[in-house]
């Protein structure tokens, strides 16, 4: 005890906070573990994370395991949890696993320091694992890219790493994450032919994450394709076919998405109502309010989330359902 209160006592006076953070780390190192010890961690200061980035190699790895898992699992039940500065220091653990599911939970992360966090990895990172979640995660910068709220120089880095990751040796699970956040970057010839040629491939998977894309890339000349794919017998297809349909917001597609309010597949039937509400229209509005009153819960919710924004696209001044 009187070691770790003399540890804890050279913490920099003007952080009292630190000396808790660091108390509760060593606590779950220890066995001593919850998601209300873990949520205590939030919103660590800066010189909190200096003493963390000390702290952390030496906790057990099930325990950095533990602790990245249930970070990534609280912030995604509630928002106000902020555990960034702690993820960030994960992403250079000795583990994968970890590295990977830390870049995970830093999706709400925007700041610059994090993408520089995420491009310098790419210096010697090989685990795919890790190499997927952060190809998924600089979609968010690519997108941030997309609406001008990214520098030139970090736009051409973040474009260019997803093009290399696309065509490297990596797996194919990882390059088609990589062409799923290159489809941010529209008008861009060489990202729509990547798309073009990802959907007329014979991987499966690949044309899967490229139909995906072109709901991402907003660009109305896909509107064949999604339309085509709405009616396909592969329900994978058809799901993301309907949630390309409902980004496009065409309403050439109303027909063929209200067919699939009836689909064998739940995730199919769910992703059709939300693409009805992004759509809008007075076709759209009076088929959720229907939906509204069904027997299946399931249907009930969706429809309702997907009314409020069709009743928004239709008139965004109007309050109310």
């Amino acid at each position: 005890m009187s070691k770790m209160f003399s540890t804890i006592s050279r913490f920099p006076q003007n952080d009292p906070n630190a000396a808790r953070v660091i108390e509760r780390l060593r606590a779950i190192g220890g066995g001593q573990r919850s998601a209300s010890a873990v949520a205590e961690l939030t919103d660590i200061s800066r010189a909190a994370a200096a003493q963390v980035r000390a702290e952390w190699p030496q906790l057990p790895l099930e325990a950095r395991r533990y602790l990245v898992r249930q970070m990534v699992d609280l912030a995604e039940e509630n928002v106000e949890l902020n555990f960034s500065r702690i993820l960030r220091v994960a992403l250079a653990d000795d583990d994968a696993e970890v590295r990977a599911v830390a870049v995970t939970g830093l999706w709400e992360d925007e700041s610059n320091d994090c993408l520089d966090e995420l491009l310098g990895m790419l210096d010697h990172e090989r685990e795919p694992a890790v190499l997927e979640a952060i190809a998924t995660g600089l979609g968010q910068f690519a997108y941030r890219a997309s609406i001008g709220d990214l520098d030139d120089e970090r736009t051409a880095q973040v474009r260019s790493t997803l093009m290399d990751l696309l065509h490297g040796d990596a797996p194919a699970w990882v390059r088609r994450r990589a062409l799923e956040s290159l489809a941010w970057f529209a008008d861009d010839a060489e990202v729509t032919a990547e798309i073009a040629a990802a959907y007329e491939s014979e991987d499966r998977e690949l044309r899967v994450s490229a139909l995906f894309g072109m709901g991402r890339n907003l660009d109305a000349s896909w509107l064949p394709q999604i339309l085509a794919e709405l009616e396909s017998d592969d329900p994978e297809f058809r799901y993301e076919a309907a949630k390309a349909a409902g980004e496009l917001g065409d309403p050439q597609a109303l027909d063929l998405l209200l067919n699939l309010l009836g689909d064998e597949d739940r995730e199919v039937q769910t992703a059709a109502i939300g693409a009805l509400g992004q759509i809008g229209g007075r076709v759209a509005v009076n088929v959720l309010r229907r939906l509204r009153g069904d027997k299946d819960p399931v249907v009930r919710e969706a429809a309702e989330d997907a009314l409020v924004q069709a009743l928004y696209e239709s008139d965004p001044l109007r309050p109310g359902v």
